[in-house]
């Protein structure tokens, strides 16, 4: 009886952290679409609508070494969804496992080279954004500027 007591705790714990890991969002998904032959760049041009985050974006390369060049040949477009303005009855109904998502592409020649998005539940902080940054940047191979 003792050993089925003992079995019992072993099962709460592994349920326990099966489902507080879920809580933890780390998903990254990304998609590539081409190979990056260059591999020392120094800089990105940016776009966006979402200014507040492009700031945190651009602040993020800037961490990194990189710099904001308005002629780049290599576009950083920001994009970002925030479930809250969504107006889909069928999302409120069901619910959502995030608030939102953050996607970056890199572009050369009007061609999408690299996607990469991050969902986020509560708000997008530095450190995700700095963590997307840092992933883009290792997918890609391209050195670091410093």
């Amino acid at each position: 009886m003792r050993r089925f007591k003992n079995s019992w705790i072993v099962v709460a714990v592994v349920l326990s952290a099966f489902f507080l890991s879920s809580c933890k969002d780390d998903s990254l998904f990304v998609k590539k679409y081409g190979e990056l032959k260059e591999r020392n760049i120094s800089s990105f041009r940016f776009k966006t609508d979402n200014y507040y985050l492009l700031d945190k974006v651009v602040r993020s390369f800037k961490r990194y070494g990189y710099k904001e060049d308005k002629n780049s040949k290599y576009l950083i477009s920001l994009t970002s969804h925030y479930v809250i303005n969504c107006k889909n009855p069928v999302v409120h109904a069901i619910g959502a496992d995030f608030n939102g998502f953050v996607r970056l592409s890199l572009i050369k020649d009007k061609k999408e080279i690299y996607r990469i998005q991050k969902d986020f539940k509560t708000k997008v902080t530095d450190k995700m954004i700095d963590g997307v940054v840092k992933r883009l940047l290792k997918d890609l191979g391209i050195e670091p500027a410093r």
